[in-house]
């Protein structure tokens, strides 16, 4: 006999589904406007142009931590190992008891990859220090076919891969290059353009670099070195992969690969200022389980199931400490890195936290949440875009038509 509880239950799933989708649809459908309205408008202003695209970008990642902080509230409690991340990089603002953070302009974050929203954390890490309109992902290159999300992605500058490197290696060293030259002025942003194309389609620049802009761009580059979420499947992928090159496989994260994240390394090295190596993990995820399968994206925005806290550790690399230019020292210092981090989720697996000295790290929690006046922004400023567009489309229908009309009529 199914009771009145389950009946308003299975309501309030269904309503709370509806209005997910109906925010989000609204929210990337008016981003996606604005972004061909800036395209129009500063055809002939690329700095304009970057400006406002950095903009939607930021207005995305608005609109994804104010769906989940409404629907599925997370905690995210952030460690910080002191003998690399200088004190006070994390702190809670005493006025709105937000997180607050200071992070370095240019830099790597890599990191383990439990679940699909791995990203959005990590992401709203950077937003807290000012930095979430410049952050770049590598996806793959079939999502950049999804209607609406596809073409606001391009505009984001994120990068998309077929995951076949003689396919990908110039797209990457192209737009990682751009990255790099922005970062320190002398990239397109600046008026820099490339001295030649190769026949391959690699982008080359003169040797001298020539007179700095004193704007830079900074960039936020998030990289997954294992490549996918951890899964059953995933798992046994890696174990196979790690006899085949003869390594110990690890028990708590995938082998990562380090072709990727060692070329942008010297893509990036000119401005890059450090590496941040981060460890995630969800609360209500045990060892014998896979965050996955408890914490996929319609169990989070549909039915408002996801981690009530995410532990976050950070470490810090400085570029001279990571041995990127030689392949095989780096190939052991990347396995040595997600080793220790095999250990870390271990011991977070058998405490319900990463449980380190308090006397050699630092720790400060918040919510996952953005400033409230950003969230007027993404719910407010969205309509406002759609009901403009609607409007300029009806004026324009309405006079097309009308001479259309009227033309037919002379005649």
């Amino acid at each position: 006999m199914i009771t009145m509880s389950a009946v308003a239950q299975q309501a309030h799933r269904t309503v709370l589904a509806a209005l997910v989708t109906f925010v989000f649809i609204q929210g990337c459908v008016s981003l996606v406007i604005f972004q061909f309205s800036m395209k129009c408008m500063y055809r002939s202003n690329r700095i304009g142009l970057q400006s406002q695209l950095d903009r939607s970008k930021k207005s995305f990642i608005l609109l994804l931590v104010t769906i989940m902080t409404i629907v599925a509230p997370s905690y995210v409690r952030v460690t910080t190992d002191n003998a690399s991340v200088a004190k006070g990089t994390f702190w809670r603002d005493k006025g709105q008891g937000q997180l607050r953070s200071r992070l370095e302009r240019n830099s790597v974050v890599i990191s383990n990859h439990q679940i699909y929203t791995d990203w959005v954390f990590l992401w709203w890490l950077a937003y807290t220090s000012g930095l979430a309109g410049r952050v770049y992902i590598m996806l793959k290159k079939s999502l950049a076919a999804i209607p609406v999300l596809g073409y606001g992605m391009k505009n984001y500058g994120f990068i998309f891969m077929n995951r076949r490197w003689n396919l990908d290696r110039v797209h990457l060293g192209n737009s990682l290059q751009r990255l790099d030259r922005d970062g320190r002025g002398l990239g397109p942003l600046a008026g820099h353009a490339p001295s030649r194309v190769t026949a391959e389609g690699e982008e080359e620049y003169e040797s001298q670099d020539g007179e700095a802009s004193k704007q830079t761009w900074p960039y936020t580059l998030i990289l997954f070195p294992e490549g996918t979420n951890m899964s059953s499947n995933t798992r046994e992928r890696s174990n196979v992969y790690a006899r085949k090159i003869n390594v110990q496989p690890f028990e708590n994260v995938l082998l990562p690969r380090s072709t990727g994240l060692r070329f942008a390394l010297e893509k990036l090295a000119p401005s890059c200022d450090c590496v941040y190596d981060v460890t995630i993990g969800y609360s209500g995820v045990k060892k014998t389980t896979y965050a996955e399968q408890i914490y996929d994206l319609q169990s989070i925005f549909l039915r408002g199931q996801g981690p009530k806290l995410v532990d976050v550790h950070i470490r810090t690399f400085k570029l001279s400490e990571i041995p990127y230019k030689d392949e095989k020292a780096f190939e052991q210092w990347l396995y040595k890195v997600w080793g220790e981090k095999d250990k870390l989720l271990e011991r977070y697996y058998q405490k319900g936290s990463f449980d380190l000295d308090p006397d050699l790290t630092h720790t400060v929690s918040g919510l996952c949440e953005i400033d409230t006046a950003e969230v007027f922004l993404v719910m407010i400023v969205p309509m406002l875009i759609l009901a403009a567009a609607s409007f300029l489309f009806t004026k324009y229908a309405v006079q097309y038509f009308g001479k259309y009309s009227m033309a037919a009529a002379i005649y």
